[in-house]
C-alpha cells in the first residue's frame, strides 16, 4: 500500500487527511493546533490516522499560517537589513500613496525592522547593471562586525541588484564566512528578482523574519517523522498553490505565508466546474477564492499587514466574518463582527464562558443548527442561555431574539456576498456565471442563502467539507516560480531576445528542480509577459500561451482584452511597454479521487426541529450525512449534520448527492437556481 499525508495548520484546529492511493479512500481528523510547537499538534493528528504505516507513506505536504500569525503578532525573528549606502531610509519611507484616503486614524504598518537594524555599505550597481563600485571584504568590515551575534536572521536588498547579482551575492558570501553558523542570509536577488526598489526590501524583510521559525519547525518536524520510520518527501505549500520541499522552503519562507488558505482554492480548481467562487467560513474569516476557466486564480504581488510581497499568490480575499464573530451595538445601529470569540471562549452556546452573541449563536436561535447533532453530538449545546443572551441583544433595537438573530445572518450574510463582489463585480466578472463551493465549518451554512443574494444558480458542497482544504493539498503540484525585469517597448522588441529570456527562465527552473531530484518527472512550463501603457507604474500579467511562438500583434491583443475586462476600456493608440518575463514550472502529483457510495434504502431524517427562514417558522427535517449517497435527494427546509460541518437547505431548494459525494444544491423554482 501506498499513503499520503497533508495537514492544514490552522489557528485553532489542525485538519489531517490520509489517502490511500491504491484505493483512493481517506481518512480524516482533527486536533487542536499547539502554536508553541506546531509539530507536536501535527504529529499527533498524523499518530491518530498513520499509526504503523509511516514507512509506507510515500509523500506529506502541509500548509499553515503560523509564519502569517508572526507578522500579525509581530513575533518574528530579530533581524537586520543591508543595503547600498543612501538607501538606508527606502524600508521605513515606503510609497507615498494613502491606502484608507478616508480614515484619518490611518498610519502606516511599523516596520518589521527599525532604522537602527539597517546597515549601509558603499557598493554601486547602476540601472542597467553596470558596476560601478565593488563589494570588497574590506569595505564590509565594519558591517559584519557590527552583525555579529546579534541578529537571527539577515536580510540583504542592494540597489538594482536585480538587473546585475554580482555585488549582492559577494555580500552573501562574506557575510556566511564572517557571521555565526545558523545566521540566515536572505538575498533579494533570489526572492524577488525584479525591478520597485521598495517591493523588493518589503519581500526580503519578510523572508528575514519567518525564516528562522519556519526553519525550526521543518527540522523539528521531520525529525520527529524520521523517528516513526517515514522515508518519503516532505513538502510544505507555497502562497502560490504549488508545494515545495520542505528543506527549500526553509529558505524562502515568505512564499509559504499564505499557504494555510490556499488548499481549499486548489480543491476548488480539481472540481468538475469551470468556473468556481470557492470559500471558507471557520470561526474568524471569511475567505474566498475563485476558478476561472477551470484555473485558480493568481496574482504576482500580494500584500500582507500592508507590507507589498512580490510573488505569485492565490487571490484570496478575506474578511473578519466566521462562525465566532461577535454581534454589537454601534450607535443604534447592528453590526457583526470582526471581532471574533474565537474557541475560547467561543460562542455563548459552546457554554465555554462565552457571553457575547455571536453568527454561531444566531444559527441555533433560527433553528439552523441542531442542537443534538453538532459536532456529531460530541458537544452539548447551551441553548437556554443562547436565547437569553439574544434576547438581551435584540432588546436594545426593540426585537425578539428570532428576529435578532435574523438580522445578525442577514447582516453576515451581505459582508460576504460583499466580499465574493470584491473578487468578481469590481473586476468585471459576472458571478451569475459561476458555481459556488462551500467548505468549512460554517460555509455549508451559510452557502445557499449567499448565493440568493448574488442570485447564483448552484451551491456545491464537497464530501468533508470541514477538512476539504486539507483534502485540497494532496492536488497540488510541485511548482516553482522565476521571473526578470527586461523594461523594452513591445513594438522594439525582436524575436531573438524573446526566445532568449524565457529560455534562460526555463534553464533556471530546471535547475532548481534538479536541485529537488526532479529529473526525468513531467513538467509543465507557463510563460507570461507583465506589461503597461508606456508611463505607467503598474503593470498586468499576460499569459504567453506558447513561447516558441513570437507573435507581439496577438500578445497586444491579449494585453488589450485583459485591460479591457478590467478597467471597462484600453486604448489602442497606447504605446504598450513590457517589463517583466515570468515562467512557471509544474510537475504534476497523483490527485486524490472522491469515490460514490450506493445505497437502496430510503433517506430518512434522524429529527425534525422547529427553525426560521425570512421571518417564517418551519419544521425542518434534520439528516445525517453518513446516510445521503450518491442519488440521494433532499427538498428544503432541512438541515445535512456531520462532524466538521451542518449544511443548510433553505425552503425551495433541493440537494442532490452526485457521483463524487458532493452534495449540490438548487431551487426548486423560481428565482437564481431555477433550470
Amino acid at each position: 500500500m501506498s499513503y499520503r499525508l497533508a495537514a492544514d495548520v490552522g489557528g485553532t484546529f489542525t485538519d489531517i487527511v490520509l489517502l490511500n492511493d491504491d484505493t483512493g479512500v481517506y481518512e480524516t481528523t482533527k486536533v487542536l493546533t499547539t502554536p508553541e510547537a506546531l509539530e507536536k499538534g501535527i504529529l499527533k493528528g498524523f499518530d491518530e490516522l498513520a499509526g504503523d504505516k509511516y514507512d509506507q507513506i510515500a509523500s506529506i505536504v502541509h500548509g499553515t499560517t503560523s509564519g502569517l500569525n508572526s507578522v500579525i503578532e509581530r513575533r518574528g525573528a530579530h533581524c537586520a537589513l543591508v543595503t547600498t549606502k543612501g538607501f538606508r531610509d527606502v524600508y521605513e519611507i515606503a510609497r507615498a500613496n494613502r491606502p484608507e484616503i478616508y480614515n484619518i486614524h490611518y498610519h502606516k504598518p511599523e516596520p518589521l525592522i527599525p532604522r537602527k537594524d539597517i546597515y549601509e555599505i558603499d557598493e554601486r550597481v547602476a540601472f542597467d547593471g553596470t558596476i560601478e563600485k565593488r563589494v570588497t571584504k574590506e569595505m564590509m568590515q565594519e558591517v559584519t562586525e557590527a552583525l555579529k551575534g546579534k541578529y537571527d536572521s539577515i536580510a540583504v536588498c542592494l540597489i538594482n541588484s536585480y538587473a546585475n547579482t554580482e555585488n549582492e551575492k559577494e555580500v552573501c558570501r562574506i557575510l556566511e564566512e564572517e557571521l555565526e553558523e545558523g545566521t540566515i542570509i536572505t538575498a533579494s536577488h533570489e526572492i524577488a528578482k525584479e525591478s520597485r526598489e521598495y517591493e523588493r526590501v518589503s519581500t526580503s524583510v519578510l523572508n528575514a523574519y519567518v525564516a528562522p521559525s519556519t526553519r525550526r519547525h521543518v527540522f523539528a518536524l521531520s525529525e520527529e517523522l524520521e523517528k516513526r520510520g517515514f522515508t518519503g518527501t516532505l513538502y510544505m505549500m507555497q502562497s502560490s498553490g504549488g508545494v515545495i520541499r520542505a528543506e527549500m522552503a526553509s529558505s524562502t519562507a515568505v512564499y509559504t505565508l499564505m499557504s494555510g488558505p490556499v488548499g481549499g482554492a486548489i480543491g476548488a480548481s480539481v472540481i468538475n466546474r469551470d468556473n468556481l467562487i470557492g470559500f471558507d467560513i471557520g470561526g474568524t474569516s471569511f475567505d474566498v477564492s475563485i476558478i476561472v476557466n477551470n484555473r485558480m486564480e493568481t496574482t504576482v504581488e500580494a500584500e500582507i499587514e500592508g507590507f507589498p510581497v512580490l510573488a505569485p499568490t492565490v487571490n484570496v480575499f478575506s474578511i473578519g466574518a466566521g462562525g465566532g464573530s461577535i454581534a454589537w451595538n454601534e450607535a443604534g445601529g447592528m453590526r457583526v463582527g470582526p471581532q471574533s470569540a474565537g474557541a475560547m471562549p467561543g460562542p455563548v452556546c459552546y457554554g465555554r464562558g462565552g457571553d457575547k452573541p455571536a453568527l454561531t449563536d444566531a444559527n441555533l436561535v433560527l433553528g439552523h443548527m441542531s442542537a443534538k447533532h453538532f459536532l456529531g453530538g460530541r458537544m452539548e449545546m447551551d441553548t437556554q442561555k443562547t436565547l437569553d443572551v439574544f434576547e438581551e441583544y435584540g432588546r436594545q433595537f426593540g426585537l425578539d431574539a428570532v428576529t435578532a438573530a435574523e438580522g445578525v445572518c442577514e447582516i453576515a450574510n451581505h459582508k460576504m456576498a460583499d466580499a465574493i463582489r470584491e473578487l468578481t463585480v469590481k473586476r468585471g466578472i459576472d458571478p451569475r456565471n459561476f458555481s459556488i463551493l462551500a467548505f468549512g465549518g460554517a460555509g455549508p451554512m451559510h452557502a445557499a442563502l449567499i448565493a440568493e443574494m448574488l442570485d447564483i444558480k448552484e451551491v456545491i458542497v464537497p464530501a468533508n467539507p470541514g477538512v476539504f482544504s486539507a483534502w485540497g493539498m494532496l492536488h497540488a503540484d510541485i511548482r516553482h516560480d522565476t521571473g526578470r525585469t527586461r523594461v523594452c517597448l513591445l513594438s522594439s522588441l525582436n524575436e531573438e531576445e524573446f526566445h532568449k529570456n524565457f529560455a534562460e527562465l526555463k534553464q533556471e527552473l530546471d535547475e532548481v528542480l534538479e536541485k529537488e531530484g526532479i529529473i526525468d518527472d513531467e513538467r509543465k512550463y507557463i510563460c507570461a509577459l507583465d506589461m503597461r501603457y508606456f508611463g505607467q507604474e503598474y503593470t498586468i500579467s499576460v499569459d504567453i500561451p506558447d513561447e516558441s511562438v513570437f507573435d507581439k500583434d496577438e500578445i497586444e491583443k491579449s494585453y488589450s482584452a485583459i485591460y479591457e475586462r478590467l478597467y471597462g476600456h484600453h486604448s489602442s493608440d497606447n504605446v504598450v511597454e513590457l517589463v517583466n518575463y515570468r515562467m512557471t514550472v509544474l510537475v504534476p502529483v497523483n490527485k486524490a479521487a472522491s469515490g460514490s457510495r450506493a445505497s437502496d434504502s430510503q433517506v430518512e431524517p434522524i429529527e425534525k426541529i422547529q427553525g426560521y427562514f425570512d421571518g417564517r417558522k418551519y419544521e425542518i427535517d434534520v439528516y445525517s450525512r453518513e446516510c445521503l449517497v450518491t442519488g440521494s435527494e433532499i427538498s428544503g427546509p432541512a438541515i445535512v449534520v456531520e462532524l466538521t460541518s451542518t449544511t443548510i437547505v433553505p425552503p425551495g431548494w433541493r440537494l442532490t448527492v452526485d457521483e463524487a459525494d458532493s452534495m449540490i444544491m438548487k431551487r426548486m423554482n423560481g428565482g437564481a437556481a431555477n433550470d
